[in-house]
């Protein structure tokens, strides 16, 4: 008995030495990844920062000098907040403007930007804990970064001759 055991044993033993490994056999080459298709604004970057950031940033602005006391009108405050986070991604991209390319490019754009989504995240923390202080502070980080921008990438007309809508700026209460 012993010695089918060990006959077994050496047989099973010989089959698997004699297979390929796992680990040795050539591996399939990985499939290609597709890269991700580059994205860019449909508009100049300019455009989008008046479009968002001037309406977000100065009814923000605002609320901190005429506090909001309904519901609807702190929603409101929320709302702007997003669009400040959110713009300061998206002049990131490359837009149609003739500097976009060169902007996106600049560490310093790059640190602004960044600079604005984080004021952008204060102010909706602000807003949705209806802190009218922490709204303030926020308001004036925001200030503080837009006024180093403009400084540093378009010291011109802000807008650039953009229009604003005829509902500009929003009312107060």
């Amino acid at each position: 008995m012993q010695r089918i055991v060990t006959t077994a044993c050496a047989a099973l033993f010989m089959a698997t030495a004699c297979a390929p490994n796992a680990a040795e056999s050539p591996a399939a080459p990985p499939a290609p990844v597709a890269s991700a298709p580059e994205i860019k604004l449909p508009v100049s970057i300019n455009a989008a920062m008046v479009a968002l950031v001037d309406h977000a940033s100065e009814p923000l602005w605002v609320d901190a000098y005429v506090p909001p006391t309904t519901e609807d009108r702190w929603k409101e405050a929320e709302y702007n907040a997003y669009q400040i986070a959110v713009a300061g991604k998206l002049v990131q991209l490359e837009g149609t403007g003739p500097k976009d390319a060169t902007w996106i490019k600049d560490p310093t754009w790059i640190a602004n930007a960044e600079e604005m989504s984080a004021a952008g995240m204060d102010a909706l923390a602000a807003a949705q804990g209806k802190d009218v202080g922490a709204l303030d502070k926020a308001g004036d980080r925001l200030v503080t970064v837009c006024e180093s921008c403009h400084k540093a990438f378009k010291p011109d007309l802000p807008t650039m001759g953009l229009y604003k809508s005829p509902n500009y700026p929003p009312r107060t209460e």
